[in-house]
This record gives structure tokens, sequence and C-alpha cells, in this order.
């Protein structure tokens, strides 16, 4: 069932990723997630694009899903931004995801604009990471 709830919430993201994409280059990163109680949840952090770098809302978001986990329970969460491959220094979209296991996953979906609205994704690059959200180091 976790398999489930980790696969659910990484379609979430690429899915919402690829559509801000297509919608008009890049976006600030979000997160999502899936409850204990079943409900899948989004969120991001409220801070000026223009002020503020992609690790600020990153750090948002990972004390965001701390206080979820206390508050509601978590069984999934993860998050994605517009970053870059370290590989090849490609556009990529990057992903972190965990379970409540304590398990987490570094995924990198490398891409190519072809027009402005048309993206060419390569295959995913994943990797076994530490957990950050699920982490009871805060």
């Amino acid at each position: 069932m976790l398999q489930q709830h980790l696969q659910e919430t990484y379609e979430y993201l690429f899915d919402t990723a690829h559509l801000a994409l297509k919608e008009g280059g890049s976006f600030a990163p979000f997160g999502a997630g899936i409850r204990k109680t079943g409900e899948q949840i989004h969120t991001n952090v409220d801070l000026p694009i223009d002020r503020s770098a992609p690790q600020d809302h990153i750090s948002g978001l990972i004390a965001g899903f701390r206080l979820d986990e206390q508050e509601n329970g978590l069984i999934a969460a993860g998050l994605v931004f517009d970053g870059r491959s370290s590989a090849d220094d490609a556009a990529a979209l990057c992903f972190h995801i965990e379970g409540a296991n304590g398990r987490a996953v570094e995924v990198i979906v490398p891409y190519e604009r072809r027009t402005a609205d048309q993206i060419a994704f390569a295959t995913p690059q994943i990797s076994e990471v530490e957990p950050e959200i699920f982490s009871s180091v805060m």
C-alpha cells in the first residue's frame, strides 16, 4: 500500500509540474502528500519568487510537512522543483519523495523544451537518499 501512495504522490507532482511548464516556464517548488486518512494534499510556501531562492521554498515545504505529520499524520510526502541534472546540467524536474517508513528517493527527470508548450522528457534517474521529511532530526 505504501508503494501505491508513493507512486500517486509522484504522479501528482509530475503531472502538476508538467502542466506548469507547459503553461509558461518555471515554477516555485511545491509539494504533495497523502494523509493517513487517504486525503491527498497540495502544499506550497507563500514566499515572493523575486526575493527568495528555491532552497527557501524547499525548507519551508519540509517544515510544513513535518507539522502536517504531527497534526494529521502522513503516509507519503514529496516535493518538486525545476532544476538542473547534475549529470549533464540539463533542465530537469527534481523530486524528493518519502514514505513514512523513512525511505526516501530522489527522482531527476531531464527535459528539453521543444516548443512553448511541448516538453520532451528523458529517462528518470532514481536514487535512494536520506530522508528529510520523516526524519527525526529537526
